[in-house]
């Protein structure tokens, strides 16, 4: 059975459907795309773009604006006259707008780290010194000490001992034979390329170490010469001792020449200590005059 409206609920029931068909109208103009606010003007890019593709200002109302406060932007543009995707400024826009928005959702307080142990303490390592090997070599300084004496007889000029073992060793020093564990240098390997000879030697640096032994001195007596006049008066009644005096043994001292060095420096040590015997045994005054 319908039911029956009385006359005094017409007005009731139009301002119902006003009110219906208003929030209609609301949500349809909601959902409409949003064209250029009038309020604000064109981007100059915006602009720039519509005259370069021929739109007329009259179908800027028509194109969906997707930039803030409803303004047109370029990709409206590019999207209204088809270069681009419809649904792209959208898009855009949507991306942004989450973007803007910092989301610590996702954020979670770490963890505390345990405290690290205490790094192993490096023991270092020391390299053990190469062997080590004594060379000496016996030098007899009777030369030395000969040239040293005539150059004081006829230069009136005395010459150290020093002087004739400091200039020895100086000499000795020059072109040693090479180590054979020696690496030629850069510049050498390149010399040899171009067909120099290699070379094999190198000036030394040692020092070497003298120690003397000084040879036995020769004791004799000497006969007493008792004078006649003493021994026929009878003042002598005793022989007197024979005196005995100090004869200076034949020969010079003993001298050893003595090097420290590495096992594999033997060699190079040895012909140094040979030099020094060479250069002080024959004509030593060449040294110093």
């Amino acid at each position: 059975m319908a039911a029956k409206i009385s006359v005094g609920q017409i007005p009731a029931m139009f301002a119902r459907r006003q009110q219906t068909a208003f929030g209609v109208g609301r949500r349809l103009q909601s959902t409409s795309s949003q064209t250029q606010n009038p309020a604000y003007p064109l981007y100059p890019s915006v602009a720039q773009l519509l005259r370069e593709k021929g739109i007329p200002k009259s179908d800027v109302s028509k194109i969906p604006a997707s930039g803030p406060k409803g303004r047109l932007l370029k990709g409206d543009v590019l999207a209204y006259i088809g270069k681009i995707a419809s649904d792209y400024p959208a898009t855009q826009a949507a991306t942004l707008a989450k973007l803007t928005h910092l989301d610590l959702s996702n954020i979670k307080i770490a963890a505390a780290q345990a405290p690290a142990a205490p790094a192993a303490v490096e023991e270092k390592v020391v390299a053990a010194p190469p062997p080590m090997i004594s060379v000496a070599v016996s030098v007899s300084l009777a030369a030395v000490l000969s040239a040293q004496k005539k150059i004081q007889d006829n230069l009136g000029v005395t010459v150290p001992l020093s002087r004739f073992l400091a200039i020895a060793t100086d000499i000795a020093n020059d072109d040693l034979p090479r180590l054979a564990s020696f690496k030629p240098s850069a510049d050498e390997l390149f010399e040899e390329v171009l067909g120099s000879e290699p070379i094999n030697t190198s000036r030394g640096a040692y020092l070497p170490e003298l120690n003397a032994f000084e040879a036995p001195q020769t004791v004799r007596s000497k006969p007493v010469t008792e004078d006649l006049i003493d021994f026929l008066s009878a003042k002598s009644s005793k022989k007197s001792a024979p005196a005995a005096y100090v004869e200076p043994a034949s020969g010079a001292a003993s001298n050893v020449f003595s090097l420290t060095v590495p096992v594999d420096e033997q060699v190079r040590a040895k012909e140094f200590l040979e030099r020094i015997k060479m250069l002080l045994s024959v004509e030593p005054a060449r040294l110093v005059l």
